[in-house]
């Protein structure tokens, strides 16, 4: 059955065939995931394109008004094959129970969350590797806007099913410019992946999201969380040591993950470089 044509089309509200129909388009399926901030709903595009993603804020206040917003301006900015392509944003229209919320509306990645494959299984070294390029080479363009992503983490890494781009980092919704300074009584990122400086709530520093990275290819390689317990147990075991790498990955994945958890953020690679070494740890293709 062909798309609907615009003629025919309902413009706002609910569409007869299910959902809300946003930017005229887009109509909601699917739920996703729901956050403190958002819920991400997969969406059908009525004029016969790709499945897209759609971010809801999760209410119509100022606030989340100004970060679906800025979230749109930072993905409009980058162009990269490892993150997620902004599409749109606008407003849900009215005769929804999400009526007058912001949403912003990006590409979807097809397959899982690394989270969800981390609880599968752990992963073949070279596939990590892989992953690891694409994601290292996607963060060393978004540092090259300036910008840090603040909560890399399992979740926030999709695998696509593509073979250009395995894996898109998603969700730039506390994205900040490097440098600047701690928000007061706010609490950015995720415990679990925070570098020792971001828990104690110093400068932003693209570092953060280097030493988050090799947190989660350490997870991937062993299927087990660096600092695992509570929120204050995680926290207070980074800042006393660096997590424990097992030998038995190797003597390049074991360098490779201590220099991005160095403690000391000086001596931790750039994005860029982080990327070098991971292509250096990927299999050889045999001609």
């Amino acid at each position: 059955m062909s798309a609907p044509s615009p003629a025919h089309r309902q413009p706002s509200g609910e569409h007869a065939l299910g959902g809300p129909v946003v930017a005229g388009r887009y109509q909601l399926r699917d739920l996703l995931g729901r956050g403190t901030l958002a819920q991400v709903f997969r969406a059908a595009d009525l004029d016969g394109g790709p499945d897209v993603a759609v971010k809801v804020a999760v209410d119509d206040s100022a606030k989340h008004f100004e970060r679906i917003s800025n979230e749109a301006a930072v993905l409009a900015a980058l162009s990269h094959p490892s993150i997620v392509r902004f599409i749109g944003l606008g407003v849900v229209p009215a005769g929804t129970p999400l009526a007058g919320r912001p949403f912003l509306v990006e590409e979807l990645a097809l397959g899982p969350s690394l989270s969800e494959a981390v609880r599968n299984s752990r992963h073949h070294p070279d596939a990590v590797a892989g992953w690891a390029r694409g994601l290292f080479e996607a963060l060393a363009h978004l540092h090259g806007e300036g910008l840090v992503h603040r909560d890399i983490k399992p979740a926030n890494l999709m695998l696509s099913g593509l073979r250009r781009s395995p894996v898109r980092i998603v969700d730039f919704g506390i994205v900040a410019a490097a440098g600047s300074p701690a928000e007061p009584g706010v609490s950015s990122g995720t415990v679990h992946y925070m570098s020792p400086e971001q828990a104690s709530g110093g400068p932003v520093r693209p570092s953060w999201d280097v030493y988050a990275m090799g947190l989660v290819l350490l997870e991937l390689l062993t299927g087990s969380k660096a600092f695992p317990g509570t929120a204050i147990e995680s926290l207070v075991a980074r800042t006393l040591r660096s997590p424990q790498v097992p030998d038995s990955l190797g003597p390049g994945w074991s360098s490779f993950i201590r220099s991005l958890t160095a403690m000391d953020s000086a001596g931790r690679p750039t994005a860029a470089e982080a990327a070098g070494m991971a292509a250096r740890l990927m299999p050889v293709p045999v001609d």
